[in-house]
């Protein structure tokens, strides 16, 4: 995986140390981390369309599972309530680092750290405008099935949402 370059694919690691290394303008390498099993790579650039910020290197034998953005993408909708956690916890992550280069990003990119905690932002509320539509046409319909369904994969069915000054869904 190159650095400054946007993924289509979201890296798991399964076994073995991959390394995230930085290279700077002047060709110098900083390793930013380790890879544990069970880490993954390559989200921010898949969530936010951003170049990947640091390249992964493996030194020993790995094995990496590896899923394409629109699987990945299909994944947090089917399972959205894992997905929001997933969105939560990126945004949690830019947003405790400071403006070091963590994310190949230079002290002076604050524009940029802000740039992706709104695109994390938004997709999160994409998210849930998505999930009230799909309970309220339920409930409007007396699809009790989907209703079941949406419970059974997330939805807080005492979770109150409002959009614009009206409530979207109340299955309390």
């Amino acid at each position: 995986m190159e650095q400054g370059h946007v993924v289509d694919q979201i890296h798991f690691v399964h076994h073995g140390v991959p390394e995230e290394i930085g290279i700077g303008e002047d060709g110098s390498e900083e390793k930013i981390a380790l890879l544990q099993p069970n880490s993954s790579f390559g989200e921010k650039s898949i969530l936010c369309n951003i170049p990947q910020p640091y390249i992964v290197r493996v030194c020993e034998l790995c094995r990496l599972i590896r899923i394409d953005k629109q699987s990945f993408s299909n994944i947090l909708e089917i399972y959205f309530h894992d997905g929001r956690r997933i969105l939560n916890n990126l945004l949690e992550l830019i947003t405790t680092y400071d403006s070091k280069s963590t994310y190949g990003l230079e002290k002076d990119s604050d524009f940029h750290v802000k740039q992706l905690e709104s695109d994390i932002t938004f997709h999160i509320g994409k998210q849930e405008a998505e999930l009230s539509l799909k309970v309220n046409s339920a409930a409007y319909h007396g699809d009790l099935h989907q209703l079941k369904i949406l419970i059974q994969a997330g939805v807080d069915p005492n979770k109150k949402i409002m959009m614009e000054d009206h409530l979207w869904y109340d299955l309390s």
